[in-house]
């Protein structure tokens, strides 16, 4: 398998972080914004480019230059649909959502003593009429998708070895080539629980609360063989001009 973390275009939550606003002006599930539009448009078609992927195994002689994505999968949150849609036209594929690879967290908002309360996210009938397209899991809830508290650090570090987990269980002994429309934190933790890298404790109390950090529609590599797995790179964002690059 040749898997790609690509993570959302620029959220409506995103530019407000950027701009210093406060958190009382944060969506629960928010949208992409005009620029996170002009970003997906441009990764859409660079990952159905045939020319535009050089980084190829250095053991291998073919003249393969393309992402050639076999399988698109998107969280059920709104960004990483509206993002995942792009690439889906682009590269004429289905958009599978995967009802686990959310955003640390899950959909929230802050309650006014500031505390995490956890909301239903939308229904099936919001999904049904505004992306007749994706394909819901199997174990969508009819009452909201996510429906459960928001969800703790500790509860997010529970969730992602089983995510990990169950991606390699149904791609990594295949010629499948994956693109995980997902998140910042939750490709930080794909990463450290592949490669069993430690949340170091000061990285995780600075400002970028990481070990890794992505911009919006960044796209990292990951090849698998031989029972074994490779980052070839992280956070590539070649199809973005300068003034498009965001956080």
């Amino acid at each position: 398998m040749r898997l790609y973390l690509i993570r959302h275009a620029e959220s409506a939550n995103n530019a407000l972080y950027s701009s210093g606003a406060p958190e009382s002006g944060r969506a629960s599930d928010p949208e992409i914004t005009e620029i996170g539009h002009k970003q997906a448009a441009l990764l859409g078609p660079h990952l159905a480019d045939i020319t535009a992927e050089p980084r190829q195994s250095p053991f291998k002689t073919d003249a393969a230059h393309k992402f050639g994505l076999t399988h698109l999968y998107c969280s059920l949150m709104t960004r990483s649909i509206l993002t995942a849609g792009y690439i889906a036209r682009a590269c004429d594929l289905p958009l599978m959502a995967h009802g686990e690879i959310f955003e640390k967290g899950g959909i929230y908002l802050h309650d006014e003593n500031g505390v995490p309360e956890g909301l239903p996210g939308r229904d099936r009938a919001y999904f049904t009429e505004r992306f007749p397209n994706l394909i819901l899991p199997d174990s969508f809830r009819d009452d909201g998708w996510y429906n459960r508290p928001a969800e703790t650090t500790a509860d997010f570090l529970v969730r992602m070895p089983k995510v990990v987990a169950e991606i390699c269980q149904r791609h990594a002994d295949s010629d499948d080539v994956v693109g995980l429309v997902v998140h910042g934190d939750f490709i930080d933790q794909f990463i450290n629980e592949l490669m069993q890298v430690d949340r170091v404790a000061q990285n995780y109390k600075n400002g970028w609360v990481a070990n890794w950090v992505f911009h919006n529609t960044s796209i990292s590599r990951i090849d698998f063989a031989n029972g074994g797995h490779n980052v070839i790179y992280l956070n590539r964002i070649d199809h973005l001009p300068a003034d498009l690059v965001t956080w």
